[in-house]
C-alpha cells in the first residue's frame, strides 16, 4: 500500500495521525517478516529508531497532524520534549488533562499524543492514541509488560489501569493526553 493512502487528504489532523499510527503498527509483522518495503520500510525503521517521545511527534508530523519546525527528515533528536521537557506537546499544565479511568482512556480523541507522567513530573513515555483505549508507540516496555524495547507497535493502553498498574512505577504516574488538532509545536 502506497504511503500517501495511509495519511489521506479531507480528514482531520487527529484522524491522519490516528491512521499513520494504527498502519504503522499493523506493519510491525510485515517488517519481522522482511516483507515490509518501499516508503513503508523507511517510516517504520525511522519511528522505531526513534525515542519515543520523537517517534510519536514524527508520526503526527508526518500524517500532517502537527507542524513542528523542529522535525525533518534526518534529523535523530528534535530536542522538542524529553523527561523533563514536554510542554511544547502537553501544555503548560499538564495535569490539566489527565486520563484517570478506563472510560476516560476509552473516550479520548482519536490521533491525540498520550504521556505518562511520574508523580515527580518526568516524562516516562509517549504514545499516539488510536482508538478504544489502544494507543502506538516505540519502547513500550517502560510502561506495559506487552510492550517491546523497540520497534512502533500497538497495545492495548487499558492495561495501565489493570495488569500493569503495578508494572515499573506505574502505580506513581498519571496519564495525561493532548489532542493533535493541527498545532504549531
Amino acid at each position: 500500500m502506497p504511503l500517501m493512502t495511509l495519511i489521506p487528504e479531507g480528514q482531520t489532523p487527529g484522524r491522519r495521525t490516528r491512521l499513520l499510527a494504527e498502519a504503522m503498527g499493523n506493519a510491525k509483522p510485515a517488517f519481522m517478516n522482511g516483507t515490509l518495503t518501499g516508503p513503508e520500510l523507511s517510516l517504520y525503521t525511522k519511528l522505531s529508531s526513534l525515542q519515543c517521545w520523537d517517534a510519536a511527534l514524527y508520526c503526527a508530523w508526518s500524517a500532517k497532524g502537527v507542524n513542528c519546525p523542529s522535525v525533518t527528515m534526518d534529523n535523530k533528536n528534535y530536542n522538542v520534549t524529553g523527561n523533563n521537557n514536554y510542554n511544547r506537546i502537553f501544555g503548560a499544565t499538564p495535569r490539566a488533562r489527565s486520563v484517570n479511568t478506563l472510560h476516560d482512556l476509552m473516550t479520548l480523541p482519536e490521533g491525540c499524543f498520550v504521556g505518562f507522567l511520574s508523580n515527580l513530573g518526568v516524562m516516562r513515555h509517549v504514545m499516539i492514541h488510536t482508538s478504544n483505549g489502544h494507543g502506538a508507540g516505540n519502547k513500550s516496555d517502560c510502561v506495559f509488560t506487552d510492550g517491546n524495547t523497540g520497534g512502533w507497535e500497538l497495545l492495548d493502553m487499558a492495561h495501565f489501569f489493570g495488569k500493569d498498574s503495578n508494572h515499573n512505577g506505574n502505580s506513581h504516574t498519571t496519564m495525561i493526553y493532548m489532542p493533535v488538532t493541527g498545532q504549531v509545536i
